[in-house]
């Protein structure tokens, strides 16, 4: 029998993690360092967010990222994603795509992103966990603390995303870009750093 999916509803998840927390419009949105303007329009539907908004929000309301747009928990083993029938996730950069919806495992969470020409993820940023891309289309410009990398297609990265970042496409054509974002268990920490011998 055949899944059915529904369009995913980001507004709809910020305002339903919002109540869950207990707090007002007005709470968030200054907890969260964005207007309250922003916030409305954002749960009703009515603007795109950008990545650095969306991490504030989870930031603030400590949910995963990967939460404002995963698919309800399926208690299964294999998850297959078929590229015809995702759904597109509108932000102000362009737009992704959830390569494993439906996942249980939100600490792994990877994504295509669809970047616009001459967008940026605005100023730089900073959220618990670690952060993997891989380029596979045309080029982008990525900053990390004082450091610079072009990534064109092909090249990959990965670091450490307690470290200020952001990035930028200064081309006149879309870069399309792999993300995979690993949030480590708050309770595993020595465990995960020692499997992969990060200093």
């Amino acid at each position: 029998m055949k899944n059915k999916t529904q369009p995913i509803n980001v507004g709809d998840r910020i305002r339903s993690a919002r109540r869950k927390a207990k707090l007002s419009q007005q709470e968030l949105a200054k907890m969260s360092n964005i207007s309250i303007n922003t916030l409305s329009l954002l749960e009703r539907g009515m603007t795109s967010p950008t990545i650095a908004t969306l991490q504030k929000l989870a930031d603030t309301l400590n949910v995963e990222l990967s939460s404002f747009f995963l698919f309800s928990k399926i208690e299964q083993h294999v998850f297959f994603s078929k590229a015809s029938k995702r759904e597109p996730i509108h932000i102000t950069e362009g737009f992704f795509y959830d390569l494993n919806p439906g996942s249980i495992l939100p600490s792994f969470k990877p994504i295509e992103i669809q970047i616009n020409a001459g967008m940026t993820s605005g100023k730089m940023t900073k959220h618990d966990g670690y952060e993997f891309l891989y380029c596979i289309e045309n080029e982008l410009l990525f900053m990390i603390s004082d450091l610079s990398y072009l990534l064109e297609k092909g090249d990959s990265i990965f670091f450490n995303a307690t470290l200020p970042h952001q990035w930028q496409n200064k081309t006149t054509e879309t870069t399309k870009i792999i993300m995979i974002q690993i949030v480590q268990d708050k309770n595993q920490k020595s465990s995960f750093s020692n499997n992969i011998n990060l200093p």
